[in-house]
């Protein structure tokens, strides 16, 4: 029952983890007759599986995605495109289409250079809608989140990563005067929409970059191959975005966008 319960999890979140639970199933039989003591047992174990689950997601995955028309987002081999979390790399949550990296690269380059770009989820490396929770979407290839870009008041820097532990749930909340969504979307019931900010701690100790976010969203909305861009409508309208007919509202079924922005093909 254990094992079968790992093996749901490993599937559901990281879409790979279970198959290579099962291959790991071979190893874990021979330590678990041969190393005397329970912990120091599942301590082999564990690292038996982290070795299995590790080459299996470097060396195995990535040329089957390929074949499913998918490929990963770069982790250390762009200075312009970063994952905000290592979480979606290691769960293999960072698989695209090529246009959706091509793109994604495209407008990154377009960027200052003092400018990262830091993805959060994207896809699953493989079949076409496989959920990746607690998504609605991002279950074929062409969905992307990018985390916004902030700055350090004190100095300016320009912060590394995402501000929330999680990638989601620090929001850049509606200002007096501007149109409340989430209160409106929470009004009429959905209670999911701001979940995500009520496990996040709002520290507001960083300055929401105006301009560099205005450049990058306008960036995205003009390159041919994005089809959609998802952000709440008090930020499109903050930012002089109303022109751009590829940025809309997604509904009140999904979870606020003033946390991150969500791309597609």
């Amino acid at each position: 029952m254990r094992r079968a319960a790992l093996f749901l999890i490993l599937t559901v979140f990281t879409q790979v983890g279970g198959g290579l639970y099962l291959l790991y199933q071979p190893i874990r039989w021979p330590i678990s007759q041969r190393v005397p003591g329970k912990w120091r047992s599942r301590g082999y174990r564990l690292i038996a599986f982290a070795t299995v689950y590790t080459i299996g997601s470097l060396l195995l995955v990535p040329p089957l995605a390929r074949l499913n028309g998918r490929v990963p987002l770069p982790v250390f081999s762009e200075a312009a495109l970063k994952p905000a979390n290592y979480f979606f790399v290691i769960a293999n949550r960072h698989y695209v289409k090529p246009a959706l990296l091509k793109a994604t690269l495209d407008v990154a380059n377009q960027m200052d250079t003092s400018v990262t770009l830091f993805y959060l989820d994207a896809n699953f490396p493989f079949f076409d809608g496989f959920p990746l929770l607690p998504h609605r979407s991002h279950d074929d290839g062409g969905k992307l989140d990018l985390a916004f870009i902030y700055e350090k008041p004190a100095t300016g820097q320009l912060l590394s990563g995402s501000p929330s532990w999680l990638g989601y749930g620090y929001l850049e909340a509606p200002k007096a005067g501007e149109h409340d969504q989430p209160a409106n979307c929470e009004g009429r019931g959905y209670w999911q929409y701001s979940l995500l900010s009520r496990l996040v701690p709002q520290d507001k100790n960083l300055d929401f970059s105006a301009s560099l976010n205005q450049q990058l969203l306008l960036r995205l909305a003009r390159h041919p191959a994005i089809g959609k861009i998802f952000l709440e409508p008090h930020l499109k309208t903050r930012l002089g975005l109303e022109g751009q007919k590829k940025v809309r509202f997604h509904g009140c079924a999904a979870v606020r966008h003033d946390d991150h922005i969500h791309i597609q093909l």
